[in-house]
């Protein structure tokens, strides 16, 4: 079939002259790296849009939060799974289309989503977001893994990954402006003709690894390895996934503190619009404005965490994770207990509790994961700790929910504060054992 020949690998170009290597791998990286930041920003613009809309759409449809929050994990439970077929699978592929052929199918949901009137369709579209979205995730660890060395990775992929913070305060900013002034639906209709625009951009700048465009892989280029090593195998995706990922048990240890922070992460974002709307009585556009600072003050928490992490632990990046969840225990009891009538303040904890989660984020399941599998297994890696941490997510969409209802908000965010707490410990072993992370 075409779509499969579109989406081999990209064959092996001839070498470039030795001269030009250095500009041509200094313009390409930059190209690819442009291309993976705003393509995956965009698979936000697609999935956080959902949070904004929640408020109305409840009040308009007389749907419950324990209904939303059914829904809000069926994406995540998909996303999870979809994670392990997808993360594998994009090992063996060429992430330019692979990348774009996901944006266009969130794209196709969100449109679907706006369009639908009842939970069952509600609930069928946004399992279709949450495959398509497993699609994307995978592809940013696979290139900074495939264009950057190791004693660099830290720095790239934390400013790689403030595109999900970008992409998600772009998306309840302006779908707050849009939902506030034109309704719900069109929280989904303008998100996604975005993200259409989007895959284009991406099918059209995107790259596959550098030996792709004539240039060798950068391991050679920076002198870590000799030349001559051989990168790319014939392993098929499962052998990858069960030689390198199954059977590596720091992974797991990793993968469950991805999940706890994760239940953090997610419970904020995607009820953190609510609580201030019905807890602090904001309007539905200063509500999306407040909960924005969670995503925006996560770009400089991630940024730090990998300057950190390369300047002061560049063999024990996980102390910088545990240094952060320490925090964010804190921080989560600061949104509950911060005085109500105090904009700047709600703003603040929102903007401290994105600073240390997305950190800790960044290293668990990404720089961490990357530095204990070979360059042709990174998706495959972070496809596991992507997995769990979005089994995670499932949980705490639902109960958080639940426990609102039933018990209200101090409940819920007593919640997040022990899966802060549970994190530290689970990622304790990892921390204090002498072999630390791997190259």
């Amino acid at each position: 079939m075409w779509l499969f020949d579109v989406l081999r690998p990209a064959p092996r170009a001839a070498n470039v002259p030795e001269a030009a290597i250095a500009d041509i791998y200094r313009h390409r990286r930059v190209q690819l790296f442009v291309a993976v930041y705003l393509g995956y920003a965009l698979y936000y613009v697609v999935r956080k849009n959902i949070t904004v809309a929640l408020p109305p759409l409840m009040a308009e449809l007389g749907l419950t939060k324990l209904q939303m929050g059914i829904i809000l994990s069926l994406f995540d439970a998909t996303y999870a799974f979809s994670k392990i077929v997808n993360g594998p699978l994009c090992d063996r592929t060429n992430p330019r289309y692979f990348m774009a052929i996901g944006l266009l199918g969130t794209a196709l949901a969100n449109f679907c989503f706006g369009f639908s009137s009842i939970p069952v369709l509600f609930g069928l579209w946004w399992i279709l977001n949450g495959f398509f979205q497993s699609m994307g995730s995978p592809v940013g660890p696979k290139a900074i893994a495939s264009w950057f060395s190791t004693r660099e990775r830290g720095r790239f992929y934390g400013v790689w990954n403030t595109c999900h913070n970008l992409g998600a305060a772009l998306s309840v900013v302006v779908s707050g402006m849009v939902v506030q002034y034109f309704g719900w639906r069109y929280g989904f209709f303008v998100p996604g003709t975005i993200a259409f625009l989007g895959a284009g951009f991406v099918a059209w700048r995107m790259l596959d690894r550098p030996e792709s465009v004539g240039l060798p892989p950068i391991q050679e280029y920076h002198g870590e390895l000799p030349k001559g090593t051989v990168y790319d195998t014939q392993e098929t995706a499962w052998q990858l996934f069960r030689n390198y990922v199954l059977t590596n048990h720091r992974i797991w240890l990793l993968a469950v503190a991805s999940m706890l922070i994760y239940m953090v992460r997610n419970g904020i974002a995607n009820w953190g619009v609510t609580f201030l709307s019905e807890a602090r009585n904001y309007s539905l556009a200063h509500s999306g404005f407040t909960a924005s600072f969670f995503e925006w003050m996560g770009i400089p928490g991630t940024l730090i965490a990998g300057f950190l992490a390369d300047r002061f632990f560049p063999r024990r990046n996980l102390v910088v994770a545990a240094m952060y969840l320490v925090c964010l225990v804190f921080a989560v009891l600061g949104i509950w207990l911060a005085p109500r009538g105090s904009p700047v303040l709600d703003a603040c904890a929102f903007g401290l509790c994105g600073f240390l989660v997305y950190g800790a984020q960044m290293i668990c399941t990404g720089i961490g994961p990357l530095s204990m599998v070979p360059r042709r297994a990174a998706a495959s890696a972070v496809a596991l700790t992507g997995a769990l941490s979005y089994v995670g997510s499932v949980i705490t969409s639902t109960l958080s929910g639940h426990l609102t209802d039933a018990l209200g908000w101090h409940a819920t965010f007593a919640f997040w504060a022990v899966c802060g707490f549970l994190a530290v410990l689970v990622i304790s072993p990892l921390v204090f054992s002498r072999r630390g992370s791997l190259t």
